[in-house]
């Protein structure tokens, strides 16, 4: 450990939780991610936001760098210190601090996990809007700083948009509240106030602007009815069609989760059927709502299925898709299959009719690099798509020649239309090709983090 770190810690925040040992430092070194690690010099428990804010105070001053992590299930390496530094831990700010049942607002602090916030919620008969598919693991501070997606996307869209306001801390210690709550006493009720919307600023941010330490979010009923049902499609042509026909008609108001699965990933359920009996892209969605609603609906989708070529698809649903919702086991499972020890994941966002490309580019990962397992698979929102492309690969033998796989399939899906998700350090290069987007971000961290401490790397900054 660098002895000006632990000076520093030691002299000016002795109250503090410091971690310092190699064997403690360990779980710091990576997320879930194909990032390589980093090595912190320090890693900080925080028990309160007070606590955040006299660390980034200090570290400003001594200009350490500074990374976040919550739950590590990040995907895109974000929590990885590639600078070394101080890591700060924000798991144990993972207090419910209130539900307001008559605004409609639940406010918590930034590690509490799904799970918890899930089974405080229930006794209420609420929810919130948007659930990642890390959810057993993953933090709330995490999806709001990572663009989280998952549950409820394809009736709310993303996580940033089922945000009510923040509270974070700038690099230099001082704290921000946005929204409603910027004004004292007002407390969170309405993202979009006075002036423009700073909330935005440390949504999908990886951290790089300040670190969120409160977190306000809309709540919704429970659906009182869940029902699954799963669709195959000749080619993802037509199943393109049948998606952006069922976005444009607002079937996903229902909807709370929906996938798509590519022809492999299918074969992999089912792998007694015949390959020619089985169709080469499947939609599963989970819906829930009111009953009369949700059969109104499920009659819908599957005339609108059939119109476009599609036929029920049963046997996907028993066999994975209802098993995957009843659950809840939303570890990576869109991807269809596991293999091997560790998977590669580029999430990014394309317009639903950028399907079939996207499936096309998986295809020919396959054809060049075939000593690794690729998957494919997308998510539905109410508009456009999350798609996945993810390579399965051996980590104590495969892990550096990975690197270049990766890289090489983030440009291409660049170049066929789709757009970097869930940022973080793996797809830092090419956020950085985006020139004049890219500038203004860095002219925003020049303001707000002129030392340069928070989170070196991710967005390419």
């Amino acid at each position: 450990m660098s002895t000006d770190v632990s000076d520093w810690l030691a002299a000016e925040l002795p109250g503090v939780t410091v971690l310092t040992t190699s064997v403690d430092l360990f779980p710091y070194e990576r997320d879930a991610s194909v990032v390589p690690r980093g090595i912190p010099e320090a890693a900080v428990q925080v028990r309160s936001p007070e606590e955040v804010a006299a660390l980034l105070a200090r570290a400003n001053a001594h200009r350490t760098p500074v990374y976040v992590r919550g739950g590590g299930t990040m995907y895109a390496g974000g929590a990885v210190p590639r600078a070394g530094g101080l890591v700060i831990d924000v798991s144990t700010l993972d207090r419910l601090l209130e539900v307001d049942v008559a605004r409609g607002v639940v406010v918590v602090e930034p590690g509490m996990k799904f799970g918890a916030l899930l089974a405080a919620l229930e006794p209420y008969g609420l929810t919130v809007g948007v659930v990642p598919v890390t959810a057993p693991a993953a933090t709330v501070g995490g999806a709001a700083s990572a663009h989280a997606l998952g549950t409820g996307s394809p009736r709310n869209q993303s996580f940033a948009d089922e945000v009510v306001g923040l509270e974070a801390v700038l690099a230099d210690g001082r704290v921000i509240r946005t929204g409603t709550a910027a004004v004292a006493g007002a407390g969170w009720f309405q993202r979009y106030a006075m002036g423009p919307d700073l909330t935005g600023l440390f949504l999908g941010g990886d951290a790089t602007l300040g670190v969120i330490t409160k977190v306000a979010l809309w709540l919704h009923p429970l659906p009182e009815r869940r029902t699954t049902v799963c669709f195959g499609f000749p080619d993802a042509v037509r199943g393109a069609h049948f998606v952006l026909a069922l976005q444009n008609a607002a079937l996903t108001r229902h909807v709370w989760y929906g996938a798509g699965y590519e022809a492999l990933t299918i074969r992999a359920r089912l792998p007694a059927a015949g390959a020619d009996a089985l169709p080469r892209f499947c939609l599963g969605l989970d819906l829930g709502g009111e009953h009369a609603l949700v059969d109104h609906d499920l009659e819908k989708l599957h005339t609108l299925a059939r119109q476009h070529g599609g036929r029920d698809f049963p046997e996907f649903d028993a066999a994975y898709f209802r098993t995957l919702r009843e659950q809840q086991s939303w570890w990576y499972s869109f991807a269809g299959y596991f293999a091997r020890s560790r998977c590669a994941l580029m999430m990014s966002s394309l317009p639903t009719d950028r399907l079939p490309a996207l499936l096309a580019t998986v295809d020919r990962q396959r054809g060049r690099w075939p000593h690794f397992t690729w998957g494919g698979a997308v998510v539905l929102c109410r508009r456009g798509l999350h798609g996945a492309v993810i390579a399965f690969y051996d980590e104590a033998t495969q892990w550096e020649a990975v690197q270049p796989a990766v890289a090489a399939c983030g440009r291409e899906l660049v170049e066929i239309g789709c757009v970097p998700y869930k940022s973080g350090k793996l797809w830092a290069a090419e956020v950085e090709r985006c020139g004049a987007y890219h500038g203004a971000l860095r002219d925003l961290k020049a303001r707000l983090d002129p030392q340069g401490i928070l989170s070196p790397g991710n967005l390419g900054l």
